[in-house]
Order: C-alpha cells, then structure tokens, then sequence
C-alpha cells in the first residue's frame, strides 16, 4: 500500500465517507499504515475524484478530531480477481469459450 500523509482541512480533500475505498484492505490495516489507533476515532472513505496524484476510490483515513487536520491518502492494491480458467464452469462453456 502507498500512503501519503497530507496536512490540509478535509474539506478541501474530495472524500466520500459513507463510500468503501477500492482494493483490498482492512479497517486495522489502514489505521495502522496512518499511523493512528482503530481506538483514537479513525474514520475511512474513499476519494470522489482524483486528488493531488492519487486515484478516484483511494481510500482517505483521518481523525474524527477537527484540531488534527491531518488526512492519509492510502492507494491500496487491487482486489484479488478469480481466475477463469481455474473456474469450474463445466464442459460445455470450456469448448465454447
């Protein structure tokens, strides 16, 4: 995971909070690549648009503190994809596909 740690007012940091951010992570693996405890009140949403580099859907992990204005822009990796031919779709649609 890619992490940049930006000192901004999260207003200014195009944030849905109510969106999961894209790739594959954990509430925990987030906090801890912020820097910050589950505990202290970390909140975690996704990016709306792309922003200072970073991709649309990066996830965005902040304090819920208005006197810390410190957001962590976390690009996280892809999620696992299944792979097709390892998927058992039965005879039939092997000999077409």
């Amino acid at each position: 995971m890619k992490a940049v740690r930006y000192r901004v007012a999260l207003e200014e940091v195009p944030v849905d909070f109510f969106a999961d951010p894209d790739g594959e992570w954990t509430y925990q693996a987030l906090a801890e690549i912020s820097g910050w405890e589950l505990a202290q009140g970390v909140a975690v949403g996704a990016l709306t648009a792309p922003f200072r580099g970073h991709p649309e859907g990066a996830a965005v992990v902040t304090l819920n503190a208005r006197d810390r204005p410190y957001v962590v822009v976390v690009e996280c990796p892809p999620r696992a994809r299944a792979d097709l031919h390892d998927a058992d779709f039965g005879e039939s649609f092997r000999a077409a596909g």
